[in-house]
């Protein structure tokens, strides 16, 4: 027993003795000297441009089976998952689509300028590849740059300045892979809500995945299209006022983009007959105005949560409208009411459908299908609970509005 006994000290003896001297050789270092860089990645998401996630870069390899997602935190962030990739250390957040069921206007929760800077700070502790060395928290970094989405990268920027007046017009074009001057194309014009008026470059991609979608690789290989994405900067608009007027009356500015969309595709093959207007907001009435104005100039119109009415009806008849506003939009579901029981009146074929707010994506796929094959020139869809942006956070992203789009 007491040989036993001794075995048993000896054994514990030597364990300690060996946990000493791993200690020893195991170097702790604090975190910022571990840590070279941080740099972003931004997506579009229905709901806005975000900040998908952050990539640490370490001076050494790290130990993947050491890294987790309680070792970082950021701040107003929720972190979702980590991957480690040799140095590099890659932070995602918690930033899927979020759609507002709201009883009023709510801001889209979105980083909206590429600027926008994140702070990653590692609280925990992380190990070096091979062991040896420890890179302790807490430290903190934050990221030199956001890359932009990398659907946004693939629109070039263009300026119109017109003529007549020196109005200026801003707009993002999507050229498709592979443009050939032996196919004429489709042509997708967005224009977004007034907020999307600032002097912040491609900010009219930003707002949604109103312009971005039709230029999506998934998009372009069903539907190939060019797509015009206008922006009406804030200091033309500060010179020249706003694009459009609450009397509804025809604006300069209506005019610049008209002129804007007619010359940059008087240079390209094009199909003239499949012009299609995508806009919100604001930019949903001013689609709806150029297409009062000059009759036949789009095909047909997507048309989400335009912000006033028009002072008639006229010009409007032999056009195709699929119209959606949220119930609580109260602005937007009065004007668009009152439009349609015109058309109505005045002999328009209208399919009306009401969807509920707390939909998942596969109903609103169902119902979207279902009213497509409605008989009607005009679909109009009215979202049970949902507020203004909410209209335009999952407008864009229903595929079959965008296959009847397509099919006018």
């Amino acid at each position: 027993m007491r040989k036993a006994f001794r075995l048993l000290a000896a054994a514990v003896c030597l364990s300690a003795l060996a946990d000493v001297a791993f200690a020893a050789s195991v170097k702790m270092v604090p975190a910022k000297e571990g840590i070279v860089m941080a740099e972003g990645e931004a997506q579009m998401f229905s709901d806005g441009y975000k900040v998908r996630s952050v990539t640490i870069l370490y001076r050494k390899k790290l130990d993947p089976t050491s890294v987790s997602v309680d070792d970082y935190y950021a701040e107003g962030r929720e972190i979702k998952s980590v991957s480690v990739d040799g140095k590099n250390v890659r932070i995602f957040f918690d930033c899927d689509n979020i759609w507002y069921p709201g009883d009023g206007d709510q801001e889209v929760n979105s980083d909206i300028q590429f600027s926008k800077y994140v702070t990653i700070t590692q609280k925990g502790e992380v190990s070096v590849a091979g062991g040896g060395t420890v890179y302790t928290g807490p430290a903190s970094i934050q990221t030199k740059k956001i890359a932009e989405p990398s659907e946004v990268k693939n629109f070039m920027e263009k300026l119109y300045k017109d003529d007549d007046t020196g109005i200026e017009i801003r707009y993002c074009l999507y050229m498709p892979l592979y443009y050939t001057s032996a196919w004429n194309y489709p042509v997708v014009i967005f224009i977004p809500d007034s907020r999307a008026s600032t002097n912040v470059s491609k900010s009219t991609l930003l707002q949604g995945a109103g312009g971005l979608v039709w230029g999506s690789e998934a998009e372009q290989d069903k539907h190939k299209a060019i797509v015009i994405a206008i922006q009406y900067p804030k200091y033309s608009k500060e010179q020249y006022g706003p694009m459009i007027k609450e009397d509804g009356s025809w604006t300069p500015v209506l005019e610049a983009i008209y002129r804007a969309i007619r010359k940059e595709l008087s240079d390209s093959r094009v199909d003239r007959n499949r012009y299609y207007a995508v806009g919100q907001g604001e930019g949903a009435v001013a689609n709806l105005m150029i297409g009062q104005r000059y009759p036949g100039f789009y095909a047909a119109q997507f048309v989400m949560s335009p912000t006033s009415g028009l002072k008639s009806v006229d010009g409007l008849e032999k056009e195709k409208f699929w119209i959606m506003v949220s119930s609580n939009d109260q602005k937007a579901r009065g004007a668009m009411d009152k439009i349609v029981d015109d058309w109505e009146k005045d002999g328009m074929g209208v399919a009306r459908a009401t969807w509920d707010v707390d939909y998942d994506e596969k109903q609103f796929s169902k119902a979207a299908k279902e009213l497509a094959k409605k008989k009607g020139a005009v679909k109009y869809t009215v979202i049970d609970g949902g507020c203004h942006e909410y209209t335009w956070c999952i407008g864009t992203g229903i595929e079959e509005i965008r296959d009847w789009l397509f099919a006018q």
